[in-house]
C-alpha cells in the first residue's frame, strides 16, 4: 500500500522496510518522480499504462516461443470478466492479485465484474484502516444522500485511508463514488459493501510524531502486517457467510501470493508471510487465486525477457483469463519479485505455485496511471493538511504550512492527472519494453 512520508527538510519517496520500489535513477527521472512522487506521501508499489500498440507481424523470431502462441491460439474465449464470473462458480472467495495501486484499467476490469446483476457479493481491499469499516459501509449504504452530501462524506473517509497525507490513487476514490451509485438502485439484500483490511489506525489518536512514527513503524510496516490484513478478512468474511455473498479480494502484488515462494515448502515453514496465503490456507477450497499481468516491480522489466507479453502481443489477446495449472505459462518460472527478495526467495518456482488463473488485461503500455484526488483538501482542510505533515516531518505547524515542497504537494494533491508512463516509471520504459517483446517477434 503506498504511503507518503518525511525525511529531514522535504518530502521524499519512501517504502516500508526492504520493499525498495523504484530505483534512485529512475525515481529522479521525469515529471512524477520529481513533482509528485518527491512531493506526496505514501508506501508501497506503482504499477502504470498507455501507448499505442505496438502491431505484431507474422514471423517469429524463436522458436522458444512457438509453445506460449500455440497455448493462446487455443480456444481461450473467456474475457477477464467471463472468466472471474466462472470462478465464482465454484469458488466463494477469489483473490485478485493487481499490478501497480495506482493503474486504472485494472479497475476498469473491476468495475465490469461488480457492475453485472450476476455479482452477488462483497468486496475486500488491502486499502483502507479496518476500523473506518462502519463509515465505509454507511456511506455506502446511505442512499438519500445528495450529490454535494455525497461527496463531502466520499472525501471525509478518503483523507483518513492511510497514515499519511493521502492516499493518491484516483481508482479507489472512483470505486467508492461508483459502488455508492450502484447500490442507490439495489434491493437492501443485493447491496455491495467493501470491507477494509489493513492494520487500525486513527488521526484522532496520534498528537505527536513519535506516536505517529512507532504506529507506522510498529504496525504498519510489521512483517505480521499481511496476517493481520488476512485475520481482519476472515472475521468480516465470517460474519456475512451466512449470507451465501461471493468475496472479491483485492490484494496488490505479493500480498495476494497464495504461497510464500520461500526456500521451505508448505508444510515446513511455519510462518505465513502473505495475506493470500492464509486466506488460501483457512479456506483451501473455496479460495482461487488470479493473477492481473504487470512486470518487475522494482525494475519494471517484463517477466522471462517478455516472452509471455510477446506472445500475447502475437496472437493479438488483451482481454483473457485462463486456468494455469498444466499450461506453458503455469510452467514458467515467476521471476517478478521485489530485487531484493532474490537474496531469500526460491527463483525455480512457477507461476503455478503462487497463483491459480491469470488475467491479461491491456498490454502494459496501454495502462492508466491516475493520481490526485479532486479537492480532497480544499480551503476548508488546509490546517489539517498541515497538521499532518508537520506530525509525520516532526516539525511545528508554522514550518510545515511555510514549507514550499507540501505548498506544492498540496496542489498536486487536489487536482486528479494521469502521469505519462515515461514520467511515471522513467524515462524510456515504454520503449524498454517494445523492445524486450519485438527481440521474440518482428
Amino acid at each position: 500500500m503506498t504511503q507518503y512520508s518525511t525525511s529531514g527538510k522535504g518530502i521524499t519517496m519512501n517504502t516500508r522496510s526492504k520493499n525498495k520500489t523504484c530505483s534512485g535513477k529512475q525515481r529522479n527521472k521525469g515529471y512524477f518522480f520529481k513533482k509528485i512522487c518527491f512531493t506526496l506521501l505514501t508506501t508501497g508499489t506503482f504499477f502504470g499504462g498507455g501507448n499505442p500498440k505496438v502491431e505484431a507481424q507474422t514471423i517469429i523470431k524463436n522458436d522458444s516461443i512457438k509453445p506460449y502462441i500455440n497455448f493462446l491460439e487455443r480456444d481461450r474465449s473467456l474475457s477477464s470478466r467471463e472468466y472471474i464470473f466462472s470462478k465464482f462458480e465454484t469458488h466463494d472467495i477469489v483473490i485478485l492479485s493487481e499490478r501497480f495501486h495506482q493503474e486504472m484499467t485494472q479497475y476498469d476490469m473491476i468495475m465490469e465484474v461488480v457492475k453485472d446483476e450476476r455479482f452477488k457479493g462483497h468486496i475486500y481491499t488491502e486499502i483502507g484502516h479496518v476500523n473506518l469499516y462502519e463509515k465505509f459501509n454507511n456511506f455506502l449504504m446511505n442512499a438519500t444522500l445528495t450529490e454535494e452530501e455525497k461527496e463531502k462524506e466520499l472525501l471525509s473517509i478518503y483523507r483518513d485511508l492511510c497514515p499519511s497525507l493521502v492516499w493518491g490513487a484516483y481508482n479507489y476514490y472512483h470505486m467508492l463514488n461508483e459502488v455508492w451509485a450502484l447500490n442507490k438502485d439495489r434491493n437492501k439484500e443485493d447491496k455491495i459493501l467493501i470491507f477494509p483490511t489493513d492494520v487500525p489506525f486513527d488521526y484522532n489518536e496520534i498528537q505527536t510524531h513519535r506516536e505517529w512514527d512507532i504506529h507506522y513503524n510498529l504496525f504498519f510496516n510489521s512483517i505480521f502486517r499481511d496476517q493481520i490484513m488476512a485475520m481482519n478478512f476472515v472475521d468480516y468474511y465470517e460474519e456475512v457467510k451466512k449470507e451465501k455473498r461471493k468475496a472479491l479480494v483485492i490484494l496488490n502484488s505479493m500480498h495476494a501470493y497464495k504461497r510464500n515462494p520461500t526456500y521451505l515448502s508448505l508444510p515446513t515453514r511455519p510462518l505465513i508471510r502473505r495475506a493470500g496465503e492464509f486466506i488460501y490456507k483457512t479456506y483451501p477450497e473455496e479460495t482461487f487465486v488470479i493473477y492481473i499481468n504487470s512486470c518487475n516491480i522494482d525494475n519494471f522489466k517484463l517477466s522471462n525477457h517478455g516472452i509471455i507479453d510477446a506472445a500475447f502481443e502475437y496472437t493479438k489477446k488483451d482481454d483473457i483469463g485462463f486456468d494455469l495449472k498444466d499450461t506453458t505459462i503455469g510452467n514458467t518460472k515467476f521471476d517478478l519479485y521485489f530485487t531484493y527478495a532474490a537474496d531469500y526467495f526460491d527463483l525455480n518456482i512457477n507461476y503455478d505455485y503462487l497463483f491459480d488463473g491469470m488475467i491479461y488485461y491491456k498490454p502494459l503500455k496501454e495502462m492508466v496511471i491516475k493520481m490526485g484526488i479532486p479537492d480532497i483538501y480544499s480551503k476548508e482542510y488546509e490546517d489539517m493538511y498541515y497538521r499532518r505533515a508537520a506530525l509525520m516531518s516532526n516539525k511545528k505547524f508554522e514550518e510545515a504550512k511555510n514549507d514550499e515542497e507540501y505548498r506544492k504537494a498540496l496542489e498536486q494533491i487536489n487536482n486528479p492527472a494521469i502521469i505519462p508512463l515515461d514520467d511515471y516509471f522513467g524515462d524510456g520504459v515504454v520503449e524498454s519494453w517494445d523492445k524486450q517483446i519485438q527481440k521474440w517477434i518482428e
